[in-house]
């Protein structure tokens, strides 16, 4: 059975039956085969209040990927037509640092080639900006959870490309319905007034100074949202992010609703010294590379990155703000030229000094090497080669050792083929042979079975015979052992 990817169910665009404000929430409270996350479904709580604000809602509940596209494709279908949209979120997310994902109930433990079951956030912004000035996103999450799943993702949200118009809001699960029944859906309540109140709530897009989305006619009876003309404008300015951008747009449309929160944005960027500090950053443009070395850097400094993937996450900032504070720098998390510089010298000269530390060793373990080589192998026996090789088989020594054996072991072959060439060249027949294991035997020594068939005991013998009697002990016959045998043979 073909399964369709939720990403590609939120592309699936279909024309709209009839104009009308959508709304949709899907909370995952419990998985399948993951953590379960308290409150999650407290999200679907505000859907009343959305239905009588003359919103068509859908709700889910702790749902399948197959019933998330479904409802996905149903919001898809109404966006081209709708005057406002509202989607809330609340669940395990993960992320990779720029993308970011809702993970269905039936999701498996994710990874990064294996995210079919879950919700992108980037598509469903993309079908929220259908309705800019007049969407909002609510993501309930733990906001503290960042921990790392594998190599490329972790717990949480990213950073998000929020196109233009559209609001984000992010907070706890059991906070998510609040904002829907208490500013969302509520006649003149301004959003923004409303997020700013709380703590519970940080918002991020499209954020102006007034956002109301449920406007109350002057008969009372609730009317249409209408957009600002300088919407636009606006939107570009908080893109640019930047204080020319804020001061342009605040000298260009000093009428506009926005210019009070374009100025006091300015204001911000010009007095914070964090905000600065971000944008001085910026201006570094640094690559992913630049970044990866720093985060190389300062881990190799013992300061934990939590990765080295070229993404400043919340491990990289807290590892900068660290070593900011370890040096006399202000504790902003973000890093100028200088600092950079600063850190990579550190780096540089800590890496020497690990160098430094590893050849001090090697030169340690050297001098205990050779002096362990002099009570051992330099005095030239098979013991002493055979003692260094068992405690430096890869030693200073060991090929000058393992030569020294190979060679012994070569000469002790070569003279026992001598010496069974010698043997052979006797011709004992087996009469004599049996006759010579016998007279062993009776001398003490152990030929084995005496059947004229010389084995491994009587060679043993022969050699036991030999050293007892001053001869080379070769555990072969020949013509001064054989004589020697017979005479004490003979003699007894």
């Amino acid at each position: 059975m073909r399964k369709l990817s939720l990403i590609a169910a939120l592309s699936a665009f279909a024309l709209p039956a009839f104009a009308e404000d959508a709304a949709l929430l899907m909370g995952v409270e419990r998985y399948q085969n993951l953590r379960r996350v308290s409150n999650a479904t407290d999200v679907l709580d505000g859907a009343q209040s959305l239905r009588e604000a003359g919103y068509n809602v859908s709700t889910l509940s702790n749902g399948t990927s197959a019933n998330m596209a479904r409802l996905l494709d149903r919001l898809a279908d109404k966006a081209t037509d709708a005057d406002r949209l509202v989607v809330g979120l609340s669940g395990r997310f993960v992320t990779d640092g720029e993308r970011s994902w809702l993970l269905a109930a039936d999701t498996e433990t994710p990874t990064y080639f294996g995210l079919a079951n879950a919700v992108s956030i980037d598509s469903v912004l993309d079908v929220l900006s259908k309705t800019p000035g007049q969407a909002v996103l609510i993501l309930g999450y733990d906001l503290d959870a960042d921990g790392d799943i594998g190599a490329f993702l972790r717990e949480g949200v990213g950073n998000l490309e929020i196109p233009q118009g559209v609001t984000v809001l992010y907070g706890e699960p059991n906070a998510t319905d609040d904002v829907v029944e208490d500013a969302i859906a509520v006649p003149g309540v301004d959003v923004m007034a409303f997020v700013r109140d709380v703590r519970w709530l940080r918002a991020d897009g499209y954020q102006p100074n007034q956002l109301v989305m449920q406007v109350t006619s002057e008969t009372g009876n609730v009317s249409a949202p209408t957009v600002d003309p300088t919407l636009q404008f606006w939107t570009e300015a908080q893109q640019a992010d930047t204080a020319d951008a804020y001061r342009d747009f605040a000298l260009n449309y000093p009428n506009s609703p926005y210019a009070q929160e374009a100025r006091r944005r300015l204001d911000e960027i010009e007095n914070d010294p964090i905000r600065m500090a971000e944008i001085a950053e910026n201006e570094l443009s640094l690559t992913r590379n630049d970044r990866r070395d720093i985060q190389r850097n300062l881990t190799l400094l013992e300061y934990d990155t939590r990765g080295v993937d070229g993404i400043f996450g919340p491990g990289s900032r807290r590892a900068i703000r660290n070593w900011q504070q370890s040096n006399g720098f202000a504790q902003t998390s973000y890093l100028t030229a200088e600092q950079i510089s600063r850190i990579d010298a550190q780096a540089s000269r800590r890496e020497a000094e690990i160098e430094a530390e590893k050849e001090r060793e090697r030169l340690a373990a050297e001098r205990l090497d050779r002096a362990y080589w002099e009570e051992t192998g330099a005095r030239g026996d098979t013991a002493g080669y055979r003692a260094y090789l068992n405690r430096y088989p890869d030693g200073l020594f060991s090929d000058e050792a393992k030569a020294a054996l190979a060679e012994e072991e070569q000469e002790e072959q070569d003279k026992n083929e001598n010496a069974a060439a010698i043997e052979a060249g006797l011709d004992i027949n087996p009469v004599l042979a049996r006759l010579i294991e016998s007279r062993l035997a009776q001398m003490g020594f152990n030929p084995g079975r005496v059947d004229g068939r010389f084995d491994s005991d009587t060679r043993s013998a022969i050699s036991q015979y030999q050293t007892r009697s001053g001869l080379p002990a070769t555990g072969y016959l020949n013509e001064p052992t054989l004589a020697r045998l017979l005479a004490d043979t003979f003699g007894r």
